[in-house]
């Protein structure tokens, strides 16, 4: 059995540009992994949360709307973005998530206790290229998650972009190509990609 295991994640979707080649990739190289999700997106792409589920994979909460939430929201502000989003998974995939990430890594200890109170945990991240750059290229993401693992580790990529309407020039192919270098690279040292919440336990 691998010793080494990470956690793999993906913030912003689910996107039916990126995700489902993710969801392949994933699967070819017996790679599971958590994703979390924007609320409102997930209310339009509900097969591809379904997909996502039913493929052994994990779903986590990224708010309904991808706000600052430590920086822009008050408390019912945090509340409804998490709890919205909570009984939208809920509804579609018949259990609530047991996580959330708040966008933009931007948490406090008060945003920990509302989360809380609603059942969930924050999942952090440890190595965090930022995939959602224009510049940054499929090699740079791979190399940065490559050279930056160690046991343990969580690793936080972006399959998807945070809003409704995706702009000509948004891309996220770049993680997508990195992602199908990651997994074999991986693999060959013995590295398991494994939902956050195994990191967490």
């Amino acid at each position: 059995m691998t010793a080494v295991r990470i956690g793999l994640s993906f913030d912003d979707g689910p996107a039916i540009r990126w995700t489902p080649q993710i969801l392949d990739l994933l699967a070819a190289h017996d790679a599971r992994a958590t994703f979390f999700l924007v609320g409102q997106i997930a209310e339009r792409d509900q097969d591809l949360v379904r997909r996502i589920s039913a493929e052994g994979h994990e779903v986590g909460n990224h708010t309904w709307s991808h706000p600052a939430l430590a920086r822009d929201c008050d408390d019912e502000q945090v509340r409804t973005e998490l709890s919205r989003t909570n009984e939208l998974l809920e509804q579609i995939l018949g259990a609530p998530p047991a996580m959330f990430r708040a966008p933009y890594y931007n948490w406090d200890e008060r945003v920990d206790e509302i989360g809380a109170e609603l059942g969930l945990r924050h999942a952090h991240g440890d190595v965090v290229p930022p995939d959602w750059h224009p510049r940054f290229t499929a090699g740079l993401i791979a190399t940065f998650v490559l050279q930056g693992v160690s046991p343990g580790a969580i690793v936080g990529l972006h399959d998807g972009v945070p809003r409704l309407e995706i702009a000509e020039d948004e891309t996220r192919q770049p993680t997508v190509d990195a992602v199908a270098a990651i997994l074999p690279a991986l693999g060959e040292r013995e590295i398991a990609c494994l939902p956050v919440s195994e990191m967490l336990a």
